[in-house]
Order: structure tokens, then C-alpha cells, then sequence
């Protein structure tokens, strides 16, 4: 840390700041190793059938990313501010438990509950 604050004339805590918004998109992921903090990128694995969900000034992305705990199907809420993506919201599900995932969602979406919210 002390580097990059020499070297980018930022301060401690807006470097910070920054890293924690590069974890929040899913960009990079922390481990920490007692006091000692070491941040990794995602890798996002190069295919041609992502997806993308657009409504209003919003759109949902379906990706996924790759780091050295496996793949991972990225669901990530981006809203257009003044032009440009602003994050808003995601999640990650490991890419073994996708069908699950999508067989919980399903069940949810299709209960009473929700039919009687969405009528």
C-alpha cells in the first residue's frame, strides 16, 4: 500500500475506497493473511453466449468469472448515469451450483406468494 501511495500521490483511504468499489463490481476479491491484505483479479472467461437484460435505464449482465476458487456465474445490475455504467448491484453463484440456483429461483417465482404479486 505505502507503494502505491508514493507512486500514485493518492491517500491511504482513497486507495482503499477504490479497491473496496473494485470488489464490490467483482473486479478483484481480497485475502487476508493476518494483518497482511492481498487483492486478486476475476478473470471474466472469454465466451460468446453472455446475456444481457435491458430495461428502462437499466441493464442486468450474465457472465462468468474465473479466479483460483473456480467459475463463477456473475449476475451483475448496471444503471446508465449521464451516459456511463454505474454499478449497482451483484452476485456471484458458483458455476457447479448454477442449475440449483436457477430450480430455487423458479420455485420462488412460481409460487402463490409471487403469483399473487405479480397479478
Amino acid at each position: 500500500m505505502t507503494e502505491l501511495v508514493r507512486g500514485t500521490k493518492f491517500s491511504r483511504k482513497a486507495i482503499e475506497k477504490h479497491l473496496q468499489v473494485l470488489i464490490l463490481e467483482n473486479e478483484i476479491y481480497l485475502k487476508q493473511f493476518g494483518i497482511t491484505k492481498v487483492y486478486y483479479p476475476n478473470h471474466r472467461v472469454q465466451h460468446f453466449d453472455f446475456e444481457k437484460l435491458t430495461y428502462s435505464n437499466r441493464i442486468i449482465w450474465f457472465d462468468v468469472l474465473e479466479n483460483e476458487f473456480g467459475k463463477y456465474l456473475l449476475i451483475q445490475k448496471k444503471k446508465k448515469i449521464d451516459k456511463k455504467w454505474a454499478h449497482e448491484h451483484s452476485i456471484t453463484v458458483p458455476l457447479e451450483q448454477s442449475r440449483n440456483f436457477l430450480k430455487v429461483l423458479k420455485k420462488i417465482l412460481h409460487s402463490p406468494r409471487m403469483e399473487k404479486l405479480l397479478n
